[in-house]
């Protein structure tokens, strides 16, 4: 049985999400030891620095979606997820934002459990703030589909299945649930299909944030310090989502 990591990678006007694809790679490698493919476009394809083995997959991603980040509207090419299922060739995959960094092996752990579809549905703000939304912003209660991991099975295809149709009707599934943002999102659209087919399972600990209003100053192959205000701190052997986009942009 094969296991292995898929990233989506796609460089926007605003952003250069190949550079913490680089680093989200080399964390990967250290503390899962798994190959890795990357789903991504032309455009980004020619921009990534040699990495050794990775397999590419070229696609002509969606555009249009945009996002809220730091006072600005930006630029969010999220809309190819929905075909993970397809993309992967694995028949365990850690499906994995390329903002999320490993610094241990708990996905590797989680990835040899008995399940069919897992994500996180509590996060932790490693910031101590509270600052990430996700309350009240719809009846559903929100999932994060940050870091999801899936076999190769009927059920987690038939989730799939559920998530491109939502992603097709989004404006009626998001009226039905009330969800407050007019953008496509792909944590909506992975917690209404899991609440459609009725399946429970999920990560049983909180995901590690660190909000878009955190600087990244620092990183090791251990963990990040960061800064919030007048405040410094850092992580140790914690795997995390770190929500500021141009800190591996230096």
């Amino acid at each position: 049985m094969t296991t292995g990591v898929l990233l989506y990678c796609f460089d926007t006007p605003e952003v250069n999400y190949h550079a913490l694809a680089e680093r989200c790679v080399s964390q990967i490698r250290r503390h899962l030891g798994l190959e890795v493919t990357i789903v991504t476009n032309m455009e980004t394809f020619r921009k990534f620095k040699p990495m050794g083995m990775i397999n590419y997959k070229l696609v002509d991603n969606k555009v249009g979606n945009t996002r809220p980040y730091r006072g600005k509207t930006m630029a969010w090419y999220n809309r190819e997820r929905a075909l993970a299922y397809e993309h992967s060739p694995y028949d365990v995959t850690i499906l994995m934002d390329c903002d999320y960094f490993v610094f241990s092996d708990s996905l590797l752990q989680l990835s040899q459990t008995h399940f069919d579809f897992l994500l996180h549905d509590r996060i932790h703000d490693l910031s101590g703030e509270n600052m990430i939304a996700g309350r009240d912003e719809s009846v559903l209660p929100l999932v994060w589909a940050t870091v999801t991991l899936f076999k190769k099975t009927g059920t987690a295809s038939a989730v799939f299945d559920m998530i491109r149709h939502v992603q097709e009707y989004y404006s009626h599934y998001r009226n039905l649930y009330r969800i407050k943002y007019l953008n496509y999102r792909n944590d909506y659209a992975f917690a209404i299909a899991l609440h459609q087919l009725n399946i429970r399972d999920r990560i049983p600990t909180p995901m590690a944030m660190l909000a878009d209003r955190v600087d990244v100053i620092d990183s090791d192959d251990d963990g990040i310090v960061f800064k919030h205000g007048d405040t410094v701190n850092f992580t140790s052997g914690q795997d995390v989502h770190v929500m500021d986009k141009e800190w591996c942009d230096g």
